[in-house]
């Protein structure tokens, strides 16, 4: 194990003046500006332009600690082999063939604790939970089921105290979960949109550190980055599906950072995004050239895959759209039947291949992989592809659905 602490730090760009990695610049600050001038503060890890200062033995997200803006003490408390967040890139030649490109990966995501892609985002948080010193502190943290699900696993392992909040309509989101009297679920009887201000109000009034954690959500995504490019450098296209677009957008910080330490070139893979339509608010923007209101947002009351309800393009959009521009990107919409008619074939692939995916818990990776058949069929794909799908969804759930500690009904 690398060890390095001591050698990060946040440097302020305008005067290079440097931070440490503590409570008051970072949780006080989620914007990351210098506490002197405002200027934009930027993560300073002290590596050399080659991977053997990068890695680690450690498991999932923790082999690449060295570039990730957490403390090291704490993190044998959460690494776990026996549940990674993150494996290497899985080759996926049928599939290659199948788009008419020179070759496709799978980037696994679904093998952490809690089963599903937020675990890469919860890692990092949690750490940083610990680095804050919240050990003592009540915490609190709301989504459709996966973002919530997986900081509670990981709270479970930092021994902190949590509640969950999430839709009612999402409860089967926390199958096979386990009772934990220090980690409780509170579900809403009411529409999403409603839940944040909800949940910031009961955390506010309870004494809870509520968790809105902007910024960290896209640490734990830089490290897909970090993987892509360690294991198949000559990438030239990263797929995803995307509701907010955290992911992405932490991949590119990801990106960025691997350049600025020279660790790759100027050349960086395009982003391939997919929506599904319904909840395709992002996608249907961006041609319009303008800047989104409240009244755009799209949140269908039945949705087709209930995690990809999200209030977050609010805060996205502008920075997504850059990201598309920026990076020659695209995103686009994809509708139900498309995805419902290669759904089995991409599931049964993933099986072939140990890459835990599954269609009837959760419907996200398969959007993406419709979308990509379609840009096929078009051929809208270069010959010279070499693809990297970030393998988002869950595992196979399996066990009981809890009870909710505590339902809150919608005021009339």
């Amino acid at each position: 194990m690398v060890d390095s602490t001591g050698k990060k730090s946040w440097i302020c760009i305008r005067s290079g003046q440097k931070f440490p990695m503590n409570f008051e610049t970072e949780w006080t600050n989620w914007e990351q500006l210098c506490l002197d001038c405002g200027e934009q503060l930027k993560f300073s890890a002290d590596v050399s332009s080659s991977w053997e200062s990068c890695v680690t033995d450690l498991p999932g997200i923790w082999r690449y600690l060295p570039l990730i803006p957490v403390n090291e003490q704490n993190i044998e408390i959460l690494a776990d082999s026996s549940t990674p967040e993150l494996l290497p890139p899985v080759d996926a030649k049928p599939l290659a063939e199948m788009l008419g490109v020179k070759s496709v990966a799978l980037l696994p995501c679904t093998e952490g604790p809690s089963g599903t892609f937020k675990d890469v985002e919860a890692a990092v948080v949690i750490a940083k939970c610990l680095d804050w010193g919240l050990q003592e502190q009540p915490l609190s943290w709301h989504s459709t089921g996966n973002t919530a699900r997986a900081y509670r696993e990981y709270a479970i392992r930092a021994k902190l105290q949590s509640f969950s909040f999430f839709p009612l309509q999402c409860l089967d989101k926390w199958q096979g979960i386990t009772s934990n009297q220090n980690h409780l679920l509170l579900a809403y009887n009411g529409s999403f949109q409603e839940i944040s201000s909800l949940a910031k109000e009961y955390a506010r009034h309870n004494g809870f550190l509520h968790l809105a954690p902007l910024h960290w959500k896209l640490e734990g995504k830089a490290t897909l980055a970090y993987s892509i490019m360690e294991n198949l450098p000559t990438t030239t296209c990263i797929v995803q599906t995307i509701a907010g677009g955290y992911g992405p957008l932490g991949m590119y910080l990801g990106l960025q950072r691997l350049q600025q330490w020279e660790i790759i070139g100027e050349s960086l893979p395009r982003f391939e995004l997919f929506q599904i339509e319904g909840a395709d608010t992002i996608s249907k923007l961006m041609p319009l050239n303008r800047d989104i209101q409240e009244t755009d947002l799209k949140l269908p009351l039945n949705p087709f895959e209930p995690t990809l309800q999200s209030t977050n393009p609010l805060a996205t959009f502008s920075v997504v759209r850059n990201l598309v521009c920026s990076t020659s990107s695209n995103i686009a919409s994809v509708s139900v039947p498309e995805v419902q008619a290669q759904a089995e074939s991409f599931e049964q692939y993933c099986r072939e291949v140990g890459v835990k995916v599954s269609y009837a818990s959760e419907k996200c990776p398969f959007i993406a992989w419709a979308g990509l058949m379609r840009k096929a069929k078009r051929k809208e794909l270069d010959p010279n592809d070499e693809i990297v799908i970030i393998v988002t969804g869950s595992s196979q759930r399996s066990g009981d659905i809890p009870h909710p500690d505590q339902i809150i009904n919608k005021k009339s």
